[in-house]
């Protein structure tokens, strides 16, 4: 018995309680039938009121047994999402996924939501119905032979049959539907985050366009499984009304007192079986999931160089035509601070997002996550980076955030100023500590003051690589890249770049007049 420990002790004895509370309850759909057929031969008061009282006996039991049997298979539940979360999200610290990404939580949250059923309503009701399905065939048999085979052919057919047969459907239409929500996510994304790149390769519309085709065949699929969950309830009443149909047939000659009885067994039957069948069908997807969030070969981790640099590189975003950069070479060696100029919608923060896939180095993108959580937690990313109180109200103070104390609670971030959410996330890349940060715009909306502070601490750190239309401090870079129209058209070291007439000295002029 040592591996019924924990949450598998308590669906062991949830399945053992499930099974006296089924069979109570057909205990209590068989007495009914006896005391319907009894009432034809006129049997004395005090039998009709002892049945009934055994019944009501009887009630009381299934009640207790079930809820005995919920309030363990539910906290067997809440104990293994518990233990799968808090693994999984250990785990996730090493992901090649995407952990911040608005997909990546949705099917996060959609595998947990799977998850919960696994014992609730697919693991243990599943055997419960089984066990007792088994009970009733073999006591069918005191009967008649007949009733028997009727019994074991629904059982085969309910409870075998129709869950491999639904598993193999809803199998395909789930992968389908999960592929076209991956699409459209990253359709949407980059139609929204780059809507200005597209539209400069004139791709815009066709992205518009696919975003559409995508959504309809979501909507397609969803309609396939709504039509699925109906056939099922169908068949099922049809069976059940084909089983009661010929059990009045067959036994209306031979057993004509006992047919009240037997129905009432075969409904108490279907009453366990067919609540079974979508959730048994859905069982190797759950499964599957359970394993790929409690897997630790799921989560791989992945190489990525201490070197930020692209070599001959060119990008197109799925399903376009059209390169969004092109034969793009950039290197930044440890201890270089590096500026990517540029008109918007040349593709920048898209080479910034290369250079992060390869990259151990602290990131500040242009849109910046914060949660409804605490200071601390917002800061640290749920202790994820190691601070004591102490350091995080130095930092707070340092970056003029000091009317924040750790214990405050952001109860929305929209409540937080650009300004708050640029100088906290540098407090979070401060606690981080890495090597080299890659920035988007980390001056952006600010004013002159708060702009002069965030370069004074990005111009402290080894390794910088900035994208940035703030040109106020170009010449404190060590390099600067020109970039128009997804290509480098100009590179080199500032100083040198800037005593050229090109494109870098063309944009700090008219910067510098715009001042």
């Amino acid at each position: 018995m040592m591996y019924l420990k924990g949450e598998k002790m308590h669906i062991f004895y949830s399945i053992i309680l499930g099974i006296v509370g089924g069979l109570v309850g057909v205990a209590i759909f068989g007495l009914s039938g006896y005391m319907i057929s009894l009432s034809f031969f006129e049997p004395p008061f005090f039998l009709i009121i002892l049945i009934i009282a055994v019944i009501k006996m009887f009630g009381l039991t299934k009640g207790a047994a079930k809820y005995l049997e919920r309030l363990l298979s539910h906290d067997a539940t809440f104990k293994m999402i518990g233990r799968l979360r808090a693994a999984y999200f250990k785990q996730s610290v090493n992901s090649k996924e995407d952990t911040h990404s608005v997909r990546y939580i949705q099917k996060l949250t959609s595998y947990f939501d799977d998850i919960e059923d696994y014992y609730i309503r697919i693991i243990y009701p599943y055997i419960v119905a089984v066990f007792i399905s088994l009970i009733l065939t073999v006591l069918s048999l005191l009967v008649d032979p007949k009733l028997l085979v009727i019994l074991l052919v629904s059982v085969l057919i309910l409870l075998l049959t129709m869950p491999l047969i639904i598993s193999g459907i809803s199998g395909r239409l789930y992968d389908e539907r999960n592929r076209a929500e991956d699409t459209l996510f990253t359709e949407l994304y980059h139609y929204i985050h780059d809507f200005t790149n597209l539209f400069v390769v004139k791709e815009d519309k066709k992205i518009s366009s696919n975003i559409k085709t995508t959504y309809k065949k979501i909507t397609k699929n969803e309609n396939r499984e709504a039509a699925l969950d109906a056939a099922i309830d169908i068949i099922s009443l049809f069976i059940q009304l084909g089983v009661l149909l010929l059990v009045i047939i067959m036994f209306s000659g031979d057993y004509p007192l006992l047919i009240p009885m037997i129905i009432l067994l075969l409904m108490s039957f279907f009453e366990l079986a067919i609540p079974v069948i979508k959730p048994a069908s859905k069982y190797k997807a759950v499964k599957a999931r359970v394993e790929a969030v409690s897997d630790p070969g799921e989560m791989m981790t992945e190489n990525k160089d201490q070197k930020l640099s692209l070599s001959n590189m060119s990008f197109r975003y799925p399903e376009t035509k059209r390169d969004v950069l092109s034969n793009i070479n950039i290197e930044i060696k440890p201890g270089e601070k590096h500026a990517l100029i540029g008109s918007s919608g040349s593709g920048k923060t898209t080479l910034l997002n290369q250079l992060i896939k390869q990259s151990e180095a602290g990131i500040m993108p242009q849109h910046l996550d914060f949660y409804n959580a605490t200071v601390k937690e917002n800061l640290t990313m749920f202790n994820h980076f190691k601070a004591d109180e102490g350091e995080l109200k130095d930092l707070l103070e340092k970056f003029e955030l000091d009317h924040f104390k750790p214990d405050d609670y952001i109860t929305s971030a929209e409540y937080l100023s650009l300004g708050e959410k640029k100088r906290m996330h540098l407090v979070r890349m401060h606690i981080e500590g890495k090597d080299a940060w890659i920035m988007d715009e980390p001056t952006a909306s600010l004013n002159t003051r708060l702009r002069d502070k965030i370069w004074q601490e990005i111009f402290q750190k080894d390794t910088v690589l900035t994208a940035t239309h703030d040109l106020s401090r170009l010449e404190q870079f060590d390099y600067v890249h020109y970039l128009e129209g997804g290509t480098i058209t100009e590179s080199g070291r500032v100083k040198e770049v800037l005593g050229q007439k090109g494109p870098v000295t063309e944009a700090y002029r008219r910067y510098k007049d715009a001042l």
